[in-house]
Order: structure tokens, then C-alpha cells, then sequence
């Protein structure tokens, strides 16, 4: 086996655009890792760099997915901005990108093609605390989880008029797939989907996520099953202005607890 890359520091570099980052990053003390760590940022990097020290950073996530193997991880710079034409595919078992900042500040990915934006095809890949603008072009999703045991987690989704597809798709190889503590919000008339199972796979979770049709609405569910999906879990969360939850086709079962809805929005629950 080989030797274990260590951060005595952790990963949470004070003063720099890798401060500020999600929770996960914020661990006091060793941080040991079998894989390892690209650091990425559009304001302070630059491709020619190898990206495995902070100051050494590169500039685009293609080229740190490039750099990067089965395991590692990518650390996103705060105030980080990249637009994608193409389509990003993410086909590395168990790699981890993390962005740094809050709110706005976050790493902000904007779908500028019609295209699968992150196409994820690696088991146990994991997304978190990413900003995801309008997008401006029509794309096939933004966030394709095509492979099991995927998380995402605190990302935020603006949903354009040009989103008329669906912000996060769980196909049908997306079984055991989280997307927990994420936002989906409208921002013109009419985006269709955050979130689409489209496919019949089993035991996907959302937990604790925000729906927000704000003064336009969806025009599909804000959340929809779509397929024979089984084991769909739907754990809290909040569903308003018109943002509606649909399982719309037979053979499905789910279970839904604690989930808040306005008086706008409605649940249609077909088995």
C-alpha cells in the first residue's frame, strides 16, 4: 500500500481562497487521505501548474479531474468562476470536490451548452457546496448521478429559463444516491425539474432540500419520479410557491416524512 498523503493543518487554509470552506474541510488536526489532493482555483491558478500545493493551483476543473485519481480529492477555491460548453465527465471511483466560500462566494459552475454538465459515472462520487447559476444554453441536465452511492450536498441551483430539463437526474444506475441540504430556486419563467429520478433505480435519498417556485413556478414538478424507481426516501425539506412533488408512473415505493409545504404546493403520489 501506498503511503498515505498527510495534512497536518488540515484542509482549511486561513487567508487564502481555500479558506471558508464546507464543514467537511474544517476538521482540526491530521488529515490523512489514500488519494490525492488537487487544489483549483480561477483566480489565483493556472494550468501549466501540477495543482497539488495551494499555491501551485490550477485554473480549470477539467485539467484538476485531469490531474486527479480514483480517491482523490479537488479543492475548489472560493469566489472560484468557470463556464462549461462541454460536458464534464467525472468517472473516478470515490472522488470528493469541495468547494470553499459561502453563499455567493462559492465556486460557481455555469452550464453554457446542451450538454450533460458534471456526467458521473464513478461510484461514490461527491459534490459539495458548489453555486450553480442560470443556465444559458438548454442543457441535459446539470448533474447527471449515473453511478451508485453518489452524494450531493449544500450546492445551490439557480433554475433559468433555459433549464428545462432538470437541475440534479438520478438514472436508472443511480442507486443509493443522496442529494442532501441542496437549494433549488427559480429564477425566470419556467424551469422544469431540480430534482428527476428518471430512472428505476433503488434507495435514493433527499434529505433536508429546498424547493422554491419563488414568484414563477416549475413547469413540472419541482421533484418527480418519473420511473419504477424503489426505496425513494424524501426526509424533511421545505416545497414552496408552486413546487410540487410527483411520482408519476406505477411500481415505485417511497417512504416521506416530516416535509413542509405551502399552500401553493401539492404532492401526487402514484403506485
Amino acid at each position: 500500500m501506498a503511503s498515505p498523503n498527510n495534512y497536518p493543518n488540515g484542509l482549511n487554509l486561513a487567508g487564502t481562497v481555500f479558506a471558508n470552506g464546507p464543514e467537511t474541510l474544517q476538521l482540526e488536526g491530521d488529515v490523512w487521505l489514500s488519494g490525492a489532493v488537487q487544489w483549483l482555483s480561477s483566480t489565483t491558478g493556472n494550468n501549466a501548474n501540477v495543482g497539488q500545493t495551494p499555491n501551485a493551483a490550477v485554473a480549470t476543473l477539467a485539467q484538476a479531474v485531469t490531474n486527479s485519481a480514483a480517491n482523490g480529492i479537488i479543492v475548489v477555491g472560493e469566489n472560484h468562476v468557470e463556464s462549461l460548453s462541454g460536458s464534464q465527465a467525472l468517472s473516478l471511483a470515490n472522488l470528493s470536490i469541495f468547494g470553499c466560500g459561502s453563499g455567493s462566494s462559492r465556486p460557481r459552475f455555469t452550464c453554457t451548452g446542451s450538454v450533460v454538465m458534471f456526467n458521473i459515472s464513478g461510484s461514490g462520487t461527491r459534490i459539495e457546496n458548489l453555486y450553480f447559476p442560470a443556465s444559458t444554453a438548454v442543457p441535459t441536465t446539470r448533474i447527471d448521478m449515473a453511478a451508485t452511492y453518489c452524494v450531493v450536498k449544500d450546492c445551490y441551483f439557480e433554475c433559468g429559463a433555459s433549464d428545462t430539463s432538470s437541475a440534479i437526474r438520478m438514472p436508472a444506475t443511480s442507486g443509493g444516491g443522496l442529494a442532501t441540504g441542496c437549494s433549488f430556486v427559480t429564477t425566470a419563467s419556467l424551469p422544469s425539474i431540480g430534482i428527476n429520478i428518471s430512472g428505476a433505480s433503488a434507495n435514493n435519498t433527499i434529505d433536508n432540500c429546498v424547493f422554491d417556485g419563488g414568484s414563477y413556478g416549475w413547469f413540472d414538478y419541482a421533484l418527480k419520479v418519473s420511473a419504477a424507481a424503489t426505496g425513494t426516501k424524501i426526509l424533511g425539506g421545505t416545497y414552496i410557491n408552486g413546487s410540487n412533488i410527483g411520482f408519476t408512473v406505477t411500481a415505485t415505493s417511497y417512504q416521506l416524512y416530516g416535509i413542509e409545504m405551502d399552500g401553493t404546493s401539492r404532492v401526487l403520489l402514484t403506485a
